[in-house]
């Protein structure tokens, strides 16, 4: 019995938020390395809408054969994997944060700055011959 009491105890000081994020590092879906790397992203705004942006950005990683780890639309964010010449399980977050109807930031961060950098040159330069950049 106090066992159990001390798991009660355990859920209600801590909350489920901090369960469900260790969860998901066991699991290995979490996004919180690649969330704290956001500060040092490669950034990108460009004209287009957001559905047309993510779509975009999605189709780009399957033609560059990028793992989609975590698609997550309502959350505006992927998480890539598999990004050339980087280790293959190396995280990489997009962000995309919409400021008006026709731009869209894009934010890519990663713990691994040589992931980072790749990753940004195939999505920025594949969105540049799609979209116009804001300057």
């Amino acid at each position: 019995m106090k066992k159990y009491s001390f798991l009660v105890l355990v859920f209600f000081l801590y909350g489920c938020g901090h369960i469900t994020e260790f969860t998901k590092q066991i699991w290995g879906s979490s996004t919180k390395a690649v969330e704290g790397a956001r500060s040092d992203a490669s950034v990108k705004s460009f004209n287009c809408d957001y559905e047309a942006c993510f779509d975009a950005v999605v189709k780009i990683a399957k033609e560059n054969e990028v793992n989609i780890f975590i698609n997550e639309k309502k959350k505006s964010r992927l998480v890539l994997m598999g990004i050339p010449g980087a280790v293959d399980t190396t995280e990489v977050g997009v962000f995309f944060l919409t400021f008006n109807p026709q731009e869209t930031k894009i934010e890519i961060s990663s713990l691994s700055l040589l992931a980072k950098e790749k990753a940004a040159e195939i999505i920025f330069k594949d969105l540049s011959e799609q979209f116009s950049a804001v300057k």
